[in-house]
């Protein structure tokens, strides 16, 4: 799983600004638009405040430059930046779909003047965690850019607002995207770490979501092994070098992509990324995620009485008629005492509440700031919560 907030991001708003989405198998893209203002912190306080108070969160606030960055809302939840197309919420179409409002006007893009610093780097670093490849699908964001359904509900990358279907702005304008993505610095899952439109290496790196399980590049555990192994079965593990393993790597997406083939499929549907109808015919039935194990119950806390505890505190040691001492009671705290050094291990397990014993918790008043007549040795509700609240047992009054 990616990142869900961004630790360098300042937060806005309440942090709740939509849902879950709608094709969680189609790959994850991001969504470029310029807020058609000014730059600087009050322009970053006053443009964040109208987008809440206008309902248009996106997930990202960002200034070109001065890299401030603020996170309205989970990056693997919708935002509220699009207009749908038709029956189709765009804010909801990918694994993620993580919208960027850039202060800046698209007439002037923002790459010809910005300072992108750190939290650029954050903010890219967690754009990849989700498998969200360097490319750009729809091309150019220049004026008379396309907007492609086809495009839009199939392919991964970096979008600007002006490739999105059902929408009509022409943001963030002709800004350079190879500079965003020089500016990000590091690696990247796109194909063949290409930052072009959308060229480069046939081998696919966006994960999907079967049953609970993620397949495709970078996508772990021992279900991926089970799909090589499968692999291999089948006669479509030509490109194992080693393995295979438990990480998905480009010659298992290398190894389904013959396998997709040989079912008859061809260009995207021969990606080399599973889909659940190749995955259920390649392992016979879709594996699902394990059901993970119950929670342990937590064991029950030791409950002392504090009116019997009193009654064997008062009596003079030796005096165990009976088990009229409450042994048990006394016991807990000698323990708890014991583990505050305040009394030694001969005598910190024998139930009996003597003088040692009251010695030791006249201590541990003492510890707590009573003095006087209230750290007499002989326990009050209040010391004696104190106690167990740092040792382990409940106060029965």
């Amino acid at each position: 799983m990616g990142e869900v907030w961004i630790k360098e991001a300042e937060k806005l708003g309440t942090g709740r600004i939509g849902g879950s989405m709608d094709s969680p198998s189609a790959p994850g893209r991001v969504v470029w638009h310029t807020t058609e203002s000014g730059h600087g912190d009050t322009s970053f306080r006053n443009v964040g405040e109208y987008l809440i108070r206008i309902g248009a969160e996106p997930h990202i606030l960002y200034d070109p430059t001065t890299d401030r960055l603020a996170q309205y809302g989970p990056l693997n939840q919708s935002a509220r930046a699009l207009r749908n197309d038709g029956a189709t919420r765009t804010n909801r179409t990918g694994r993620v779909c993580i919208q960027i409002e850039v202060l800046a006007k698209a007439s002037r893009p923002f790459t010809g003047y910005w300072r992108p610093g750190p939290n650029f780097r954050a903010l890219m670093r967690a754009i990849r965690s989700w498998g969200v490849p360097d490319v750009w699908p729809a091309g150019s964001c220049a004026p008379g850019a396309t907007r492609s359904r086809s495009t839009w509900a199939t392919k991964g990358g970096h979008f600007g607002h002006c490739h999105v279907p059902g929408n009509d702005h022409w943001d963030p304008g002709n800004i350079d995207r190879a500079a965003i993505m020089k500016a990000a610095g590091g690696s990247s899952p796109a194909p063949g770490g290409s930052t072009g439109d959308s060229g480069g290496s046939s081998v696919a790196r966006y994960k999907v979501t079967i049953n609970g399980l993620e397949y495709g590049y970078g996508a772990t555990g021992a279900h991926v092994t089970a799909v090589g192994k499968a692999l291999v079965a089948t006669g479509h593990g030509d490109h194992y070098k080693s393995g295979p393993g438990p990480t998905w790597s480009d010659a298992d997406t290398l190894n389904y992509q013959d396998f997709q083939r040989s079912l008859g499929y061809s260009g995207k549907d021969a990606d080399g990324v599973p889909g659940e109808t190749s995955l259920k015919a390649l392992m016979g039935k879709l594996p699902t995620k394990p059901a993970s194990k119950p929670a342990a119950k937590p064991k029950a806390k030791p409950v002392v009485d504090l009116s019997n505890l009193v009654a064997a505190s008062q009596r003079d040691p030796g005096l165990r008629q009976g088990g009229t001492t409450h042994p048990a009671d006394v016991k807990v705290v000698e323990a708890a005492l014991k583990a505050e050094g305040l009394l030694s291990a001969s005598y910190a397990a024998d139930g009996s509440y003597g003088s040692l014993t009251k010695t030791a918790y006249a201590a541990w008043q003492r510890r707590c700031g009573y003095s006087g007549p209230d750290a007499d040795g002989i326990p009050g509700k209040s010391s004696l919560e104190k106690l167990g609240a740092k040792r382990g047992f409940t106060v029965k009054a």
